[in-house]
């Protein structure tokens, strides 16, 4: 059991950094790539105003949000940025009209003053997802501990085309996406979404 779990580490270690060598080369093309993410999510995820989005400020070559977070504010959708307070990550509204920083975990994040809420959705940042709701994030595991205490909200992967797998190694307790949504399809994992 401890060989496995100790193979599974290294097999998730190899593909983070194959993963993030992929993605800064996908990045050049990623301005109309992120619109057709948006695109997607936008065509199968129907919000309205009572609705609340969390979702990561872009950096890096992390896919561009950016283009979402404005159309869901236009729409009066509640958005939510993380941010980390005592090691634990947290959801904090934030508008187009608040500041963001630049924390210590080399993310934009809004202030801590900001009211804390649970996102109905979550744009999860992946570095690789499989058909089955596996992910690979950054390896921090912050989303993995939301997820733990969070498991009504819906956790949408939202990668490249090429960063979608048929099987990755997981462990029990890394975060189960609910769908992954990429710049030439959707997979819905969850039955409840369909």
């Amino acid at each position: 059991m401890l060989q496995s779990k100790k193979n599974n580490t290294l097999k998730k270690i190899e593909i983070r950094n194959q993963n993030l060598r992929l993605r800064k080369l996908l990045s050049i093309t990623k301005f109309y790539r992120s619109f057709n993410i948006m695109k997607n999510f936008l065509q199968y995820f129907k919000l309205n105003c009572k609705d609340t989005v969390g979702c990561y400020w872009p950096t890096n070559s992390e896919i561009d949000t950016r283009p979402l977070i404005s159309h869901l504010i236009e729409k009066k959708i509640l958005i939510a940025l993380p941010a980390i307070e005592d090691n634990k990550m947290l959801f904090k509204i934030w508008n187009p009209f608040d500041s963001l920083y630049y924390s210590k975990y080399k993310f934009y994040a809004p202030s801590m003053k900001s009211k804390t809420i649970n996102p109905k959705i979550i744009i999860t940042p992946s570095l690789a997802a499989d058909y089955k709701g596996n992910r690979i994030g950054y390896g921090k595991g912050f989303y993995d501990k939301y997820y733990k205490n969070n498991k009504s909200s819906i956790y949408i992967g939202y990668i490249y085309t090429e960063q979608s797998f048929k099987a990755l190694p997981f462990e029990k307790h890394d975060l189960k996406l609910n769908a992954i949504v990429t710049d030439t399809f959707v997979k819905i994992i969850d039955k409840k979404l369909q």
